[in-house]
């Protein structure tokens, strides 16, 4: 029986990204020459439930789109079918402008000529198309009239500069379809040559690593929409582990990393020798592969203090009290000289071993939010979660928290902080959460307006482990 869809959540997307673009292997040349004449894509992205709330089934299925003058009545001044649109745990990504255009095409600047537009989304699920409310259409389509803009001229967030560069990836009508071709193709990155490589919206299983260099933006569609795969572990923990690796000076946003590799380690993103202008914004990671013994880490810091905002880590899968790990952040230090400081904001992070851990549910003794060695990464309004430890700093280092989350389960021999030699954790304006609060040798707890999770009632303040955070 056909079951009747009674939930759509819709986005349209069009960022600078894909300033009057078509067909991408037209990009670079059509803004070589100031030009805009090319038919263009809309990166657009919904979910489908049926009656009961759940996920329309994985599956292909023909969906129709159209752009109209008024919110209701009238004749599509463009319209196009996808017969095969992919539909993935009730979510759907598509190109508009990259289907079988049958009015006003092609999709470009004169679809967008007049004051308003609504885009109206319809869907066959097997008993004909089922048609949705229109969408009035904001500003961001109207990039198609900036097509005479110089691709020099558009600037990314301060700290990574302009491109002069750009690379299209897509499952069609790109200038790749391997997000690990693109990278490797670059070879003259550099502070005054730098790229923007563009991942549409889809799912990309990579085999090979996916190595970002300096001076290289890597920007998907959406952490849920554009989504890079992999099955990756090594037996040594560095980058041959990871899904994705970033050298110093690169930039990854809005995408989704996967890594199910069985280990002994397995990363979603592992980053050498960084500073604070390598940047991750937006970003979900999932590591989930299975396995007795070893680490999985969702990002993991090797002599690197990148900046991480806005983004998501977690790690599950692997498996045994005491000798396996699952960090949402894992760092060291092997370069020498002083710690490394990463920034990180409005970040999630969680550890324990099974997939679901964001109420740190983990008797196994694996869960770390973040374990550190060494570090001294400066965290704010960021959550924190492990089903063995919130935050454990084995070695010397510093973290500084403020305005955070931080919890550990209540399961036995979890505690909330450990600290060994002669390292220090300070926590302020905080919310905290604990059965048993700190384990270790060190006794270097700094605590200042911190508050009880549950209860919202005031934590003791103090400078020694003894009577820091206590409730």
């Amino acid at each position: 029986m056909r079951k009747r869809i009674i939930t759509i959540f819709l986005s349209v997307l069009a960022t600078l990204a894909v300033l009057s673009i078509g067909r991408a292997a037209d990009l670079r040349a059509n803004h070589a020459s100031g030009g805009g004449n090319t038919p263009a894509f809309i990166s657009h992205q919904g979910f489908l439930a049926d009656s009961g709330g759940d996920p329309i089934g994985d599956g292909t299925y023909a969906m129709r789109f159209g752009v109209y003058t008024a919110v209701s009545g009238g004749s599509p001044i463009w319209e196009e079918t996808h017969n095969n649109a992919p539909l993935s745990q009730g979510f759907f990504a598509v190109m508009l402008g990259n289907g079988n255009c049958t009015t006003g095409c092609p999709l470009g600047p004169d679809t967008f000529a007049g004051a308003t537009r609504y885009l109206q989304t319809s869907v066959d699920t097997g008993s004909g198309f089922i048609d949705f409310p229109r969408q009035l259409l904001g500003s961001a389509p109207y990039a198609f009239q900036a097509a005479s803009v110089p691709w020099s001229g558009v600037i990314d967030p301060p700290s990574f500069g302009n491109y002069e560069n750009v690379i299209v990836v897509a499952q069609s009508g790109g200038d790749f379809t391997s997000v690990a071709a693109a990278l490797n193709s670059i070879g003259d990155a550099s502070e005054n040559n730098r790229y923007l490589v563009r991942v549409a919206p889809g799912i990309y299983a990579e085999d090979n690593l996916v190595q970002i260099p300096g001076y290289v933006h890597l920007q998907g569609d959406g952490s849920a929409t554009t989504i890079i795969t992999a099955n990756r572990g090594s037996a040594t923990s560095n980058q041959t582990a990871a899904t994705i690796y970033m050298l110093p000076n690169s930039y990854l946003s809005n995408l989704g990393v996967r890594n199910t590799g069985g280990g002994p380690f397995s990363f979603g993103i592992y980053v050498s020798g960084a500073s604070r202008v390598t940047i991750v914004d937006n970003v979900e990671v999932v590591v989930s592969g299975s396995g007795t013994g070893g680490a999985r880490s969702g990002i993991h810091l090797n002599s690197a203090a990148p900046t991480i905002k806005n983004s998501s880590f977690k790690a599950s899968g692997a498996t045994g009290f005491g000798t396996a790990v699952n960090a949402g952040l894992s760092s060291v230090h092997t370069a020498g000289g002083g710690f490394p400081q990463a920034l990180i904001l409005n970040s999630i992070f969680l550890g324990g071993a099974n997939s679901s851990v964001q109420e740190c549910n983990d008797n196994s003794g694996t869960g770390f939010g973040m374990q550190l060695n060494q570090a001294t990464p400066d965290i704010r309004d960021s959550h924190i979660c492990g089903g063995h430890r919130s935050v454990a700093l084995l070695q010397n280092g510093h973290p500084r928290i403020q305005g955070s989350e931080l919890r550990v389960s209540s399961n036995s021999d979890a505690y909330l902080l450990e600290i060994s030699a002669a390292g220090s954790i300070s926590i302020a304006h905080s919310a905290l959460t604990y059965f048993a609060k700190l384990t270790g040798t060190g006794t270097g707890l700094r605590c200042v307006y911190n508050h009880d999770w549950g209860t919202w009632l005031p934590l003791s303040n103090g400078t020694t482990a003894a009577a820091a955070c206590n409730k």
